[in-house]
C-alpha cells in the first residue's frame, strides 16, 4: 500500500500561504508581524518544516484575509516567493 497524500495538505498550504502573502505583498517579516510570530516560524510553514495547529490555521487565514478552503485549493507552485525587505 503506498501513502499518496503524505505530506501532502502540509505542502499545499505552505504554497497558499506564500501565494497569499504575495498577493498582499507582503514580506515574510511582514507576514511574521501581522500573524505576530517570528520570521523563522513563517519560513518553517512556507518550506513545510512544521505542522501547524488547526487553530493558526484558522488565524493564518484571517491574517490573511481568505477562507480555510482557499487555503487548501491545489495551485501551482509559487516558484519566487521572496520580497525584499523593507
Amino acid at each position: 500500500m503506498s501513502i499518496k497524500y503524505k505530506n501532502q495538505a502540509r505542502k499545499i498550504l505552505a504554497n497558499n500561504i506564500i501565494y497569499f502573502r504575495l498577493k498582499k505583498n507582503w514580506s515574510q517579516e511582514d507576514f511574521a508581524y501581522e500573524l505576530g510570530t517570528t520570521t523563522t516560524y513563517v519560513s518553517n510553514l512556507e518550506n513545510a518544516k512544521r505542522n501547524a495547529r488547526i487553530d493558526y490555521i484558522g488565524h493564518i487565514a484571517d491574517t490573511l484575509e481568505v477562507s480555510l478552503e482557499q487555503l487548501f485549493v491545489e495551485r501551482p507552485i509559487v516558484v519566487n516567493h521572496r520580497i525584499p525587505r523593507r
